[in-house]
């Protein structure tokens, strides 16, 4: 084993506690800060294994998560014409990193891009879910297998998200 496989697994495992925060926050700012956080994680997991795909679409989604953190402190929703920009440059992101076959897998974080863009944090939380599961096999496939489980577990964290602020939500009525 190279060091770069070892440093991407230990960043794996403190992505795996950063991430499992992410559904569990009450409120959509709190989830996006969170989230910027992650991704930066991400981003170094994925630079260790050389996932160029990867690589390139962490980086679009942080700048993403960045802008989107703006406008949720100034509680705003961001313009149509940056969710589109950020869709665009996602989908050139996976492009520009292609690999192999598993690289489309990183089109689903065009899904996190509509979800943080939304107000409501249930459609973000849905989002999160069909990206962690797409991502968490892109994870697996790249070798980052910290990663994969990270997304597994965010998926498994966002379920019980859901059906706790669903259950929350049908008390208050």
């Amino acid at each position: 084993m190279d060091s770069n496989y070892i440093i991407a697994q230990i960043i794996g495992l403190l992505l795996i506690v950063v991430t499992f925060l992410t559904p569990q926050a009450k409120s959509r700012r709190d989830m996006l800060a969170i989230i910027l956080l992650a991704n930066l994680f991400s981003c170094l997991q994925f630079y260790f294994v050389s996932a160029k795909a990867g690589l390139f679409g962490l980086i679009v989604t942080t700048i993403r998560s960045f802008v989107y953190c703006c406008y949720a402190n100034k509680e705003k929703q961001s313009h149509k014409c940056l969710l589109v920009t950020f869709i665009i440059l996602q989908v050139f992101a996976t492009f520009l990193g292609w690999e192999n076959w598993e690289s489309a897998l990183t089109i689903s974080l065009v899904l996190n891009t509509y979800g943080q863009w939304q107000t409501k944090p249930q459609t973000l939380r849905i989002c999160l879910l069909l990206s962690a599961i797409l991502m968490g096999i892109y994870c697996f496939l790249t070798g980052a297998y910290t990663g994969a489980l990270n997304k597994w577990l965010q998926a498994i964290s966002t379920v019980i998200a859901l059906w706790r602020f669903k259950k929350e939500k049908n008390s208050i009525q």
